[in-house]
C-alpha cells in the first residue's frame, strides 16, 4: 500500500534539485549543518534575503518579475558558532508542473537529508497565496514553516512589525499559520532610514533562524529517547 501522496511516488528526480543533491552527497563537512529552504512566490525576494544575510552579493537578484532561481542553490552561513546552509529554492509558479516538480523537489531534500527550517517569504504589497502555503505544508508536513515578510523598505508605519499586527488575522483566516515570523527590508541600502531597516531585518531573520531552525532536531531526539525507554 502506497503511503505517500501519488505526486511523491517513484518519478525522476525533478532537474532542478538535481546538482543539490548532488553536492550534498559528495560533501563531507560537519554534520551539523543545518538545511535551511528559501522560498517564496517568484518576486518575493527569496535571493535578496539571502544576501542580506550573507552579506554578499552571491544569489543573484533581479528588478523584474522574471524568476532569478532557476535550480536549488546552496550558499554557507554562519551565526555564531553555528553553521547554516541556506538553500535558494526556484519561486512558486502559476503552472501546475512546475508546483509538482517544486514540491516533489522538497519532498527529497527533506528524505534524503533533513530540511530543518522553512522560511516562506511574502510580499508585503501582494496578498499572500494560500495555495503556496498548502503545498509547503503537503510536502513537508513535518518541517517547522517561518514566514519573512518582505519588501518593507519604505512601510509607512513607524515599525515594520506593525505590518504583521495588522495582517496576521487574515493570515490565520486562510489557515496560513506560521512557527514564527519576521517582518524585513531586504532590498539595495538608500538612505539612513533604510539601512537601518536592513540591519534590523538582518538581526531579526537570524533571531528568527536560531529561535526555530533547531525544533524538529529536538523533537526526533525526544522520540527516539522515548522509543529507547520502551526498549
Amino acid at each position: 500500500m502506497h503511503l505517500l501522496p501519488s505526486i511523491f511516488r517513484e518519478r525522476p528526480t525533478p532537474s532542478i534539485i538535481n546538482n543539490l543533491l548532488k553536492n550534498l552527497a559528495a560533501d563531507n563537512t560537519d554534520k551539523d549543518i543545518f538545511n535551511i529552504v528559501i522560498i517564496g512566490q517568484t518576486g518575493t525576494g527569496t535571493s535578496s534575503l539571502i544576501n542580506l544575510l550573507t552579506g554578499t552579493p552571491s544569489a543573484p537578484t533581479s528588478s523584474s518579475v522574471r524568476p532569478c532561481t532557476k535550480i536549488f542553490t546552496s550558499y554557507a552561513l554562519t551565526i555564531g558558532r553555528r553553521s547554516f546552509r541556506l538553500i535558494d529554492a526556484p519561486g512558486f509558479g502559476t503552472h501546475a508542473a512546475s508546483m509538482r516538480a517544486l514540491t516533489r523537489s522538497l519532498h527529497l531534500l527533506d528524505a534524503r537529508f533533513g530540511i530543518d527550517l522553512i522560511v516562506h517569504c511574502l510580499r508585503s504589497s501582494a496578498p499572500a497565496n494560500a495555495h503556496n502555503y498548502a503545498a509547503l505544508r503537503g510536502a513537508v508536513p513535518d518541517v517547522p514553516i517561518v514566514a519573512a515578510v518582505t519588501g518593507l523598505e519604505r512601510y509607512p508605519g513607524a515599525s515594520m512589525e506593525e505590518w504583521w499586527t495588522h495582517n496576521e488575522a487574515a493570515l490565520k483566516t486562510r489557515r496560513m499559520v506560521f512557527a514564527g515570523h519576521a517582518c524585513v527590508a531586504a532590498g539595495v541600502a538608500g538612505d539612513r532610514k533604510i539601512r537601518a531597516r536592513l540591519g534590523e531585518s538582518e538581526k531579526a531573520v537570524k533571531e528568527l533562524i536560531l529561535r526555530h531552525c533547531f525544533l524538529r532536531r529536538e523533537s526526533c531526539e525526544v522520540r527516539s529517547l522515548k522509543r529507547h525507554e520502551h526498549w
